[in-house]
């Protein structure tokens, strides 16, 4: 079992099975994350994967087929729950290191009646997939590891050759007061072996009310102190992470000879944008930013955004995949040439308190609200019609078709966030 001090005293060359255990121990404290309120089940089946597919780029809906075998990699308690409902034609297997977060995920998924689920308790560092997956969620895991790339080759292998990871990584610039404390805390009681986490957590909510100087720290303690035991613990606390730019991330990526294909919204993203685009006034700032590739843009927003930047969130594939990587402009001239249809179905949902959830059969509308609270792509929504393609729509409303208007309407339109227009024809 690892101590802050064994922790401490390997941070330059920290060896993994000391991390997986520190990890073991921690998650198996705190069930991550905290319960879900409710897990909603889609009248339409197909839900999923079409605006998993139209967010890749692929508005055929034939990337990401109707049954896929997904991997959660680092399920805690209740995402294997939230993706089974997702994907009900899938084959799923979750994974997670923390034992009582399984067993919280398994008496959900009973509950809520998924039986498309195999649970087990794995690290990633430990799993041996071989090209067996089309599609990988691993959201908020790598990056508590002693090297990231060590799960990332395993993510890697496990992918088909065709196959899709979601990937989440702390964002450096999200991170820099949080990472402070957990090393502080590190240090703090790096000669106490015997303080367990509860009393970490008290030391924590009592330097939230009487930190000893102000200044940003004290400033983002004091908004965080409402927050649950287990996002403080998980924040705050954590025995390992680390935290990445768009550079840095490509760059680890790499290794493991894996590339960014687009990004993925976030919509609990604390910085609140949705996508990386920036628009600059300056003639020749604009100029020269537009021309770069999607990934040198994507670090010039990271850098000048800092802490508003949006959370790093990608989806990854092979750089051997047979399906070529498009742009963010190739994509967005293809949702320019493509007709849609205006898509709606409705969600159920199992209601929880206490752990325990019962089904509501009152039908919800989705998406909802029912129109796009973006002004544009609401615009755009309302004109919309099988005959016109989004090119057309755009010149029915006398709205130039921007690189920053079009994919921000992509964005707000046809992503799984807001499953607003489902391509029904390529010109």
């Amino acid at each position: 079992m690892a101590t802050n001090r064994d922790l401490f005293n390997l941070m330059g060359a920290i060896s993994q099975p000391a991390v997986d255990a520190a990890n073991r121990e921690f998650y198996g404290k705190i069930t991550y994350p905290w319960p879900q309120m409710t897990y909603p089940t889609y009248a339409d089946p197909h839900c999923g994967t079409v605006f998993l597919n139209q967010e890749l780029g692929d508005f055929t809906h034939a990337r990401i087929q109707p049954r896929p075998r997904i991997w959660v990699a680092g399920c805690g308690s209740n995402q294997a729950t939230l993706t089974a409902l997702r994907f009900p034609g899938s084959e799923i297997i979750a994974t997670d290191i923390s034992a009582p977060s399984l067993a919280v995920c398994e008496t959900n998924l009973a509950q809520v009646d998924a039986q498309n689920v195999t649970v087990k308790e794995q690290s990633i560092n430990e799993a041996d997939y071989q090209e067996e997956f089309d599609y990988i969620i691993c959201t908020g895991v790598i990056h508590h590891n002693a090297d990231p790339a060590i799960p990332l080759v395993r993510l890697a292998a496990a992918l088909k050759r065709n196959g899709v990871l979601e990937l989440a990584v702390y964002n450096y610039y999200h991170r820099i007061l949080t990472t402070a404390y957990q090393k502080a805390m590190r240090y703090l009681f790096m000669e106490d072996p015997e303080i367990d986490l509860d009393q970490q957590l008290e030391v924590t909510r009592d330097l939230m009310e009487t930190f000893p100087v102000e200044n940003t720290m004290s400033f983002y303690l004091k908004q965080e102190k409402h927050q649950s035991r287990e996002y403080l613990a998980d924040s705050f606390l954590q025995p390992v992470e680390h935290s990445y730019t768009v550079e840095s991330l490509v760059a680890l990526l790499h290794t493991a000879g894996l590339e960014i294909i687009l990004p993925c919204v976030y919509v609990f993203d604390k910085s609140g944008r949705m996508n990386w685009h920036l628009e600059f006034a300056n003639e020749v700032a604009a100029r020269h930013y537009e021309n770069l590739p999607d990934v040198a843009r994507w670090q010039i927003s990271n850098l000048l955004m800092v802490e508003r930047s949006p959370s790093l969130v990608f989806y990854v594939q092979r750089k051997n995949s047979s399906i070529r990587r498009k742009s963010e402009r190739e994509v967005c001239e293809e949702f320019l040439n493509t007709r849609f249809a205006r898509y709606s179905t409705v969600i159920k949902n199992y209601v929880g308190g206490n752990g325990n959830y019962q089904f509501s059969a009152t039908p919800i509308p989705h998406p909802s609200p029912r129109v796009p609270v973006d002004q544009t792509a609401r615009s755009i929504f309302k004109e919309v019609s099988h005959d016109k393609t989004i090119r057309e729509v755009l010149e029915t409303l006398d709205l130039k078709p921007t690189f920053a208007l079009v994919n921000n309407a992509r964005i707000q339109l046809t992503t799984p966030h807001f499953p607003y227009l489902k391509a029904v024809q390529r010109t």
